[in-house]
């Protein structure tokens, strides 16, 4: 069940410029841009084409103030998006994704956006929040370059409605600090224990040493025999 509408969540997106530039409010310029998006647009000039085409009844009805008789032009967008935490925007958007009986299973993963690298720049790292249940990123943070993935994981979780969800991720979010803001969010966690965590791993071998792992057991394989 959704919190809200698109445009209530858009609204909650901070405006960083000052008064004398906001001559289109951020929630409009966004609502245009994703809706131009929608329509095909994959880049600045064409999501500006696109906003030029609407009439001033389609630009009232995406939060444009019903003076201003065209879409903003290229530079704005180009501006305004070079301005915009992608933060903030995820944080919007993923708040139009909740549920009343909970998030189920979230899987946090890490990937690096495909053709943000141009240049000498690495390129856009995401980190995502995903439930398996409502098949939708729940939160999604921008990893800098100077921080990392387990850093910016414990900022996602304290952001997320965790009560009674199951949290997994790889071993590189097997760190105490994550696992304890992951129950005071009143979820649960299934994280993978490596080498990177080589007491938690020495004690793990000690205390389940005898039980074979599921994978060795040919009864948790998968395969099923008929009893003769």
């Amino acid at each position: 069940m959704s919190t809200g509408t698109l445009f209530e969540a858009l609204q909650r997106i901070p405006d960083h410029r000052t008064k004398k530039g906001r001559r289109f409010p951020l929630s409009a310029i966004v609502a245009i841009s994703l809706a131009a998006m929608l329509s095909g647009a994959n880049d600045l000039m064409a999501i500006f084409r696109w906003g030029r085409r609407l009439s001033p009844k389609a630009l009232q009805a995406l939060g444009v103030d019903k003076k201003r008789k065209k879409a903003p032009c290229h530079a704005t967008y180009h501006y305004v998006f070079q301005a915009i935490s992608a933060d903030d925007l995820a944080r919007a958007l993923g708040c139009l994704v909740t549920s009343e009986d909970g998030l189920g299973h979230v899987a946090i993963d890490g990937k690096r956006l495909r053709g943000s690298q141009h240049g000498t720049s690495p390129g856009v790292h995401m980190l995502h929040g995903f439930s398996t249940k409502l098949q939708a990123a729940v939160g999604s943070l921008v990893v800098p370059p100077d921080s990392g993935e387990c850093v910016e994981a414990l900022e996602l979780i304290k952001s997320l409605p965790l009560e009674g969800a199951v949290v997994t991720g790889d071993a590189a979010f097997t760190y105490l600090p994550i696992v304890e803001a992951i129950r005071q969010r009143g979820g649960d966690y299934f994280l993978f224990v490596k080498a990177n965590q080589p007491d938690l791993q020495s004690e793990l071998a000690r205390a389940f040493g005898d039980i074979p792992p599921c994978g060795d057991d040919r009864r948790c394989s998968g395969s099923v025999r008929r009893a003769a």
